[in-house]
C-alpha cells in the first residue's frame, strides 16, 4: 500500500494517520510547523492549568473520533453535557431555556421557506420574519459585518445550529422535525421537551488535552508514523510529491494552496474576539451558554475543570474592562446557578476559526476542483469544508481508502 503525507499535526492530522494505519498503510509521515502535536486545540498552560480559548467536548460512549482514539490509548472520563442559552424576551428582558444552546425565541408562526442561497442572510430568512429579526440582530452584534457576504456555515460557530421556536406546540414541532428534514435542520428542542437522551452524554480526555496530544503522539510513533516537529513544507513541494496510489492530507489551512494550485486567493472573514479565563467557584462544571440577547459583549462561556481547579471561559465579542466583564458573566450564568469569580488567568486578543465568507467558500470550491483535476483521488482535504465535524473525518477515511487502493491509483494516474 502507498505512501500517506500528512500536513498538520494537530487533531485532523493525528486522526488521518491513525486511519491511514487502520487502512493497512505503513509508510505515513506527518509534518508540524511547530514543536508538539495539538494545533489549534492545545492550550496555553499557567502552573499546569489548561487556558482553553473555547468549549472543546468528545461525544459520549459510542463517538466514532473518541474510539479511534481510546483504541490507541487515549483515555476518556464521561460527564452531563449541561448547558443552556439566554435569549432576548418580549419586552427585551433575558430568557433563561436549560438544556439547550440555541436561541429560544418567540415565534408567531414556524412556517419555514427553503434557503435561496448559501449565504448566512439566505439561512436566516428562511425562519418566519420576527424569528429572522431576532437571529440578523445577534449576527450583526457577534460579526459586524454583512451577512449576505458570509457563508451559512458560519451558523454553527456562531450557536444557530438550530432554533426552539418558543411557546410552540412541543408535540407539533416534533412531529414537523420528524416528517421534514428543513425543520429539523433549523428548528431544535431543549432535550427534556423532545424526551431524547441522546447527546446527554459528552466526555474530555483524561489529564486534559496536552495528556491527549502526548499521548497520541506516543502511539503514532509506536506505530511507526514518521513525525517531523517544527517542520515547514513548501505546498507547491507537497503536491508536487504526490504519486499514484499514494495520499497526501492536508490537516493545514488551506492558505497556502492557492498561490501553489494556481487558484485566487479569497477576501477572509476577518474577526477577531477576546478571550478571558478566570479562576472560578461554581457547581455547574462541565457547562456551556450561549449569549443571544446581542446585548454586552460576551457570547460564550464555558466551564471545566483543570488540575483539581474549576476554570471559566468567556468568549467575546470585543474587548472589555474586569469590572464591567464579571458582572455579565454573573449575570448570564445566574439564570442557571451562583458562580464566583477569582484570579483572571489570560486576557487574549486573536482571530476566530470557523467562520467563511462567501468568497471563501466560493475559492474553496475551485481549490477542490483544481487539486481534484490534477491529482485525483490523490489529494484530501482536512476539515476546511462547510460539513459537520464528524462528517469530515468520515470523509477524509474513504477518500484515503479510495487513493490507496490499485483502481483509484490508476484513475489518478490516468487524471495526472
Amino acid at each position: 500500500m502507498g505512501k500517506v503525507r500528512i500536513v498538520g499535526g494537530g487533531l485532523t492530522g493525528i486522526i488521518a494517520a491513525l486511519q491511514a494505519h487502520r487502512l493497512g498503510c505503513r509508510d505515513i509521515e506527518l509534518f508540524e510547523q511547530y514543536g508538539e502535536l495539538g494545533g489549534s486545540l492545545l492550550p496555553r498552560t499557567d502552573h499546569g492549568l489548561e487556558l482553553r480559548q473555547t468549549k472543546q467536548y468528545f461525544g459520549g460512549r459510542g463517538d466514532p473520533l473518541r474510539a479511534l482514539l481510546e483504541w490507541h490509548g487515549v483515555a476518556f472520563e464521561d460527564f452531563e453535557d449541561r448547558c443552556g442559552s439566554v435569549s432576548p424576551g418580549p419586552g427585551g428582558e433575558p430568557v433563561y431555556a436549560e438544556a439547550f444552546g440555541g436561541p429560544s425565541l418567540a415565534a408567531r408562526q414556524t412556517a419555514l421557506v427553503e434557503p435561496a442561497g448559501e449565504s448566512l442572510a439566505d439561512r436566516l430568512r428562511a425562519y418566519p420574519h420576527d424569528i429572522e429579526q431576532a437571529l440578523s440582530k445577534y449576527c450583526q452584534w457577534n460579526l459586524g459585518v454583512w451577512l449576505d457576504e458570509v457563508h451559512e456555515s458560519s451558523a454553527a460557530p456562531l450557536g444557530l445550529g438550530r432554533v426552539h421556536p418558543r411557546a410552540t406546540d412541543t408535540t407539533t414541532l416534533a412531529e414537523l422535525k420528524r416528517a421534514d428534514d428543513l425543520y429539523d435542520a433549523l428548528y431544535g428542542l431543549p432535550r427534556h421537551l423532545w424526551g431524547r437522551t441522546q447527546g446527554s452524554q459528552a466526555s474530555l480526555p483524561k489529564g486534559g488535552f496536552p495528556a491527549l496530544f502526548a499521548a497520541a503522539g506516543r502511539a503514532l510513533a509506536g506505530l511507526g508514523v514518521k513525525i517531523h516537529l517544527e517542520s515547514l513544507i513548501s505546498p507547491r513541494e507537497a503536491l508536487a510529491a504526490c504519486r499514484p496510489g499514494e495520499a497526501l492530507v492536508w490537516a493545514a489551512g488551506p492558505g497556502a494552496l492557492y498561490k501553489a494550485a494556481g487558484v485566487a486567493a479569497p477576501k477572509p472573514l476577518v474577526k477577531s474576539g477576546a478571550t478571558y479565563v478566570f479562576k472560578a467557584k461554581t457547581d455547574l462544571k462541565p457547562f456551556w451558554l450561549q449569549n443571544f440577547t446581542a446585548q454586552g459583549v460576551v457570547f460564550r462561556i464555558s466551564t471545566y475543570e483543570s488540575r483539581g481547579e474549576t476554570l471559566l471561559t468567556a468568549e467575546c465579542v470585543a474587548e472589555a474592562g474586569d469590572a464591567e466583564l464579571r458582572r455579565e458573566i454573573r449575570k448570564l450564568m445566574s439564570g442557571f446557578g451562583a458562580v464566583q469569580l477569582k484570579d483572571q488567568l489570560l486576557a487574549a486578543v486573536e482571530p476566530r476559526h470557523g467562520l467563511t465568507s462567501m468568497a471563501e467558500a466560493k475559492a474553496l470550491k475551485a481549490l477542490d476542483a483544481k487539486l481534484s483535476q490534477t491529482l485525483g483521488g490523490a489529494f484530501v482535504p482536512g476539515c476546511w469544508r462547510a460539513e459537520r465535524i464528524e462528517d469530515a473525518f468520515g470523509r477524509i477515511e474513504t477518500a484515503l481508502a479510495g487513493a490507496l487502493t490499485p483502481e483509484q491509483a490508476a484513475r489518478t494516474a490516468s487524471a495526472a
